[in-house]
């Protein structure tokens, strides 16, 4: 059944101004309406989610109706929940993808690359088509969108070519070549490395976008048999480009990543950090809703980023993968955003040095000692918690954590592939000892960093086989070891190098080490350790995300039903109500997930109703069992 929107109510329209599109509200809307749905021009399923989702319509076998999913006997890639969705598939483009995944066998691309060649399969069937045909991708050719039918739509989007840096066209070249060969199934299992397709590139022309490279046609450098200039390598670069500034990663209802897609009706939705908009997935459709009341005229925002980080992480992540600046402004909320009195009181008072070495891979950023002392970069109003260095011995659980913290440290890195940590630190950190050594703050608090990067890529490469097992499935004794890692973190954050400043609590590396932790708990069976761990996290979830937010609805719900487990039921009941109220207004009473939450409340409040004996539990404990 396809849902109502306020978008195909005519209640919702696209707009242009100097910022570029946006999506306003031409009616009041309310929390939980729908304000938009939509199918992807193309979609992929990701390496993971492969073998346990169905590849048309992105549903596991149980979600399908149970049995096990069917493989393409050909390709032995793609599995199907039922004949009827292979067929679709095969309709809408798998018979070229099928051919081409059997020219690269054993090995499979990339879902990027896969995604790209399902653009330009797409568009290559939409050229054969005659104008309005149901085959056509007509999403967002209505006037209240006005982004054009077919793949006019993904044209209109934006590929910030002209910002991205030379290692970035590298990569979207490497992409492009790889996209273009297994279009024509003539990408081999041996793939094609970095190097090849720059110098295949820079054969026909240079990576700036001022070349005549947009000109040739693909079939006059590599034989061919599609000649439109929407496949040369330049262009189909800036398509891997247009799709890494517009994709939408695919989740399911607990926003555990299973795919990618290309929506270019979303794709008109801009970044707040205090959203009033989330987006939520069906198999592969798309939902946006309202997450509160919006007047007519109110902008429709999503967050494009994980908002628990502070402001300066946000910011960068943003420059990176979206190319905006946070300062630029329009794109932040008063209520969290402290921009306009902190910048003011950063040119005052911050003292900027060029970052100093002080252990290998390790850089400080000494802003200043003083007690009036920020960082030059701007802070928001909650980042006085997500950055706080506390006196060790101090109140750290209420306000008094702010008024006994001198200080605050903010920690960059490490990456994935790169050792490399900036540590910035700025006001005083002196304690009951007088002076402390803020080299050694920066060393520890950088080894505190390290560590917990460890430990979460320990536990993101556990898996377990078996069909519908979570592929980071944590067992054993390998969760030991992650604990052991986020002991010894904890241990660093906490106290930084035997000085007598530490990490507060709400500090946002702190947070991170609790959310594995958590993690670990529930995997593991250990569930009275769970609550305590979930019950420290609600405090920064709260201060991190709007109401109704989809990550604070699903905390809430983890949190209901380890307590129900655990015959804690009059907390249970509270915390459960309070996610039902809240994922009802993100997914919509209709989903799966909001049905169990449901069921779960429902049967708390039976037991707490009988009296369960196992409920020990005081009628006084309230909700800021939290750490609040």
């Amino acid at each position: 059944m396809v849902l109502s929107s306020a978008l195909a109510d005519g209640r919702v329209e696209v707009r242009t101004d100097s910022g570029g599109r946006k999506l306003v509200a031409l009616q009041r809307l309310r929390a939980g309406e729908i304000v938009l749905v939509a199918e992807p021009y193309a979609a992929v399923l990701d390496e993971a989610a492969r073998n346990v989702r169905c590849d048309h319509t992105f549903a596991t076998a149980g979600e399908a109706g149970g049995g096990s999913l069917l493989r393409c006997s050909i390709s032995k890639v793609a599995r199907y929940a039922s004949r009827e969705a292979q067929a679709a598939a095969w309709r809408s483009g798998y018979k070229e993808e099928c051919a081409a995944l059997v020219a690269c066998a054993p090995r499979v691309p990339p879902p990027t690359v896969r995604l790209a060649a399902r653009v330009l399969w797409r568009r290559r069937r939409e050229r054969s088509l005659a104008p309005g045909s149901d085959a056509v991708y007509a999403e967002a050719a209505c006037p209240k969108i006005g982004l054009g039918a077919g793949y006019d739509a993904v044209d209109a989007l934006v590929d910030h070519w002209g910002a991205l840096s030379d290692d970035e066209k590298a990569h979207c070249a490497q992409a492009a070549v790889a996209a273009l060969a297994f279009v024509d199934a003539r990408l081999t299992g041996k793939g094609i490395d970095e190097r090849s397709a720059v110098d295949d590139m820079e054969s026909t022309g240079s990576m700036d976008g001022t070349s005549h490279a947009d000109d040739v046609p693909y079939a006059n450098r590599t034989g061919a048999t599609n000649d439109h200039p929407h496949e040369t390598h330049l262009a189909v670069a800036k398509l891997i480009a247009k799709m890494s500034h517009n994709c939408h990663t695919i989740c399911d209802d607990e926003l555990n990543p299973v795919g990618l897609g290309l929506y270019p009706p979303a794709a008109t939705m801009n970044h707040s950090c205090v959203p009033n908009c989330c987006v939520t997935f069906k198999g592969k459709t798309l939902y946006v809703r309202c997450l509160s009341d919006c007047e007519s005229g109110t902008e429709l925002t999503i967050a494009y980023v994980e908002l628990c980080a502070p402001r300066e992480t946000r910011r960068n992540e943003l420059k990176k993968h979206y190319k905006f600046d946070l300062d630029d402004g329009g794109v932040e909320d008063v209520k969290k955003d402290t921009v306009a009195d902190t910048f003011a009181h950063s040119v005052a008072h911050s003292v900027t040095t060029k970052p100093t070495q002080i252990a290998q891979d390790t850089y400080l950023h000494d802003h200043g000692s003083q007690t009036t002392a920020v960082p030059s970069f701007r802070l928001d109003l909650f980042d006085r918690t997500r950055l706080c260095a506390r006196r060790n011995g101090s109140n750290h659980s209420s306000e008094k954590e702010k008024s006994t913290s001198g200080g605050g440290v903010w920690i960059a890195g490490p990456a994935k592939k790169s050792n490399r940590v900036d540590v910035h630190v700025w006001g005083e950190f002196g304690g009951t000892g007088g002076h402390v050594d803020r080299g050694t703050v920066g060393i520890v608090a950088a080894e505190a960093s390290r560590v917990l990067r460890d430990a979460e890529t320990l536990a993101d490469g556990f898996e377990t086989s078996g069909v519908g097992n979570s592929p980071n499935e944590l067992v054993g004794q390998n969760a030991s070891a992650v604990l052991a890692k986020l002991a010894r973190a904890q241990s660093l954050a906490a106290s930084l190098g035997g000085a007598d400043v530490g990490l507060g609590e709400g500090h946002v590396l702190r947070v991170r080490a609790q959310t594995l932790a958590l993690r670990v708990y529930i995997r593991t069976g250990a569930f009275e350790k769970a609550v305590a761990a979930a019950k420290s996290l609600l405090r920064p979830h709260r201060a991190a995300y709007p109401q109704n937010h989809p990550p604070l609805g699903l905390h809430l719900a983890l949190l209901a039903k380890t307590e129900a487990y655990l015959g804690q039921n009059r907390a249970a009941a509270k915390h459960g109500a309070e996610a039902y109220a809240m994922l009802s207004v993100s997914h919509g009473t209709s989903s799966s997930l909001v049905k169990q939450v449901e069921t779960t409340l429902r049967e708390t409040r039976f037991e707490l109703h009988k009296g369960d004996a196992r409920d020990d539990e005081k009628p006084s404990l309230s909700d800021d069992e939290d750490g609040g």
